[in-house]
């Protein structure tokens, strides 16, 4: 009998250990800045979760997303990088990425990898290689050795 007790009290100790590693940030998450929500456009606003996190994560780390190329083709429209496709060079909103799954999820992919510490030069590696199969990327210069 008191097998069993052991035995359930380290099956409970087990459970409560992985309910409580989902709560908070972990050791290797880092903070990534976010726009303010009511900064945002009245159309990006009510844009699905994904793009409007991602119009706020580009709005807040311009210096990240300018040094990422974009892989929809939007090169043709002028835009440099991945950030131009959801603000111009003038700080104006693009609506480009309301629409492009392509730039939408390669802003979240930086997110993620800065929210990891993965350095920008190897996101940018990863970019690359996980869209460079969907076209022709923008003309965005190297990752630049230091990033604010």
């Amino acid at each position: 009998m008191r097998k069993f007790y052991v035995l359930t009290l380290i099956a409970g100790l087990l459970v409560a250990s992985v309910g409580l590693g989902g709560c908070g940030a972990t050791s290797d998450e880092h903070a990534v800045a976010m726009a303010d929500a009511g900064a945002m456009p009245v159309r990006v606003q009510r844009a699905p979760r994904a793009v409007y996190d991602a119009y706020r994560f580009a709005a807040a780390n311009p210096h990240a997303l300018e040094q990422i190329p974009c892989y929809c083709g939007c090169g043709g429209m002028g835009h440099r990088s991945n950030y131009n496709c959801f603000w111009q060079s003038d700080g104006q909103v693009d609506e480009h990425a309301l629409g492009c799954g392509i730039c939408v999820d390669i802003a979240l992919d930086v997110r993620r990898g800065l929210e990891r510490g993965i350095p920008l030069d190897r996101i940018r590696a990863q970019v690359d290689a996980d869209y460079s199969r969907f076209g022709p990327p923008t003309d965005t210069p190297p990752v630049a050795l230091t990033v604010p």
